[in-house]
């Protein structure tokens, strides 16, 4: 029996104490604890904050489906085993797109508090920003911005803030661009964080576009019909947005580790 403090908000626990029991298969969803953040590193802070709101609003959204399977099961007297009803699936989908943008945003924060830490000492994430500023100056045609940057009284500065810019003014769109964009510019080699991790997470990277940019739909083929829509699976989301959330912990822990060599 799920009880009120194995959620997130009052009337999510409210709700779930109150609805009555019922037939069926209704496992509730659980992603995994996120446990305690790096400490005396305050650079990882607002990244640690934002994966922690992410995950708090990914398991809100699990209490909620299992809310509406337990309600829906009650009303129609009858098994939830089989494919779930359109507002479960959307439900589902919903936990894919903010998994998604909490990535983005606890990665992006971690780059933009971390890097210009990193780069005071000799290694990865400094060799990645002085390659930048080096293809920027031999660019065929040099951005106006970065020729603002040098023309300003403390050019280091600005020229970080551009690269930081490179680095976080996008979505990640896949693992690929996730490692590289964003591993090799906290330093975090191999043998922290394995490939294999960041391309375990291609299926939810292919998941995150088929739900943000189509729904779910597919091509339509009849002018007179709705198009049909990817069926998603329970444990399957959960596990996707799991896994994807884990390694953002573990970008975070493990910057953690590299800022340490820089005090």
């Amino acid at each position: 029996m799920v009880t009120p403090e194995e959620v997130d908000t009052e009337e999510t626990a409210t709700a779930l104490a109150e609805a009555p029991e019922k037939p069926g298969n209704l496992t509730r969803l659980k992603l995994s604890a996120l446990g305690n953040r790096p400490y005396k590193c305050p650079e990882v802070i607002p990244a640690w904050w934002k994966l922690r709101s992410t995950h708090s609003s990914v398991s809100g959204l699990f209490d909620t489906l299992h809310l509406v399977r337990r309600e829906r099961s009650q009303q129609n007297k009858a098994e939830t085993r089989g494919r779930l009803h359109s507002d479960a699936q959307d439900l589902l989908r919903a936990a894919i797109v903010f998994t998604s943008a909490g990535v983005d945003a606890s990665v992006q924060a971690l780059i933009e508090h971390s890097v210009p830490a990193l780069i005071t000492r000799p290694g990865t994430p400094r060799d990645k920003y002085e390659t930048f500023v080096e293809e920027q100056a031999r660019a065929p045609k040099v951005e106006d911005s970065f020729l603002a940057a040098l023309k300003s009284q403390d050019p280091r500065p600005e020229l970080l803030s551009l690269y930081v810019q490179s680095k976080t003014k996008a979505s990640f769109q896949g693992s690929g661009d996730l490692r590289t964009r964003a591993a090799s510019s906290l330093g975090i080699t191999n043998q922290q964080v394995p490939r294999g991790r960041f391309t375990s997470l291609d299926a939810f990277f292919t998941a995150r576009n088929d739900v943000a940019h189509r729904l779910d739909m597919d091509n339509v083929t009849r002018a007179d019909a709705a198009p049909p829509r990817k069926l998603r699976v329970q444990e399957e989301v959960r596990s996707m947005c799991d896994e994807a959330l884990l390694l953002v912990r573990d970008l975070i822990k493990e910057t953690a580790v590299n800022l340490a060599a820089c005090r």
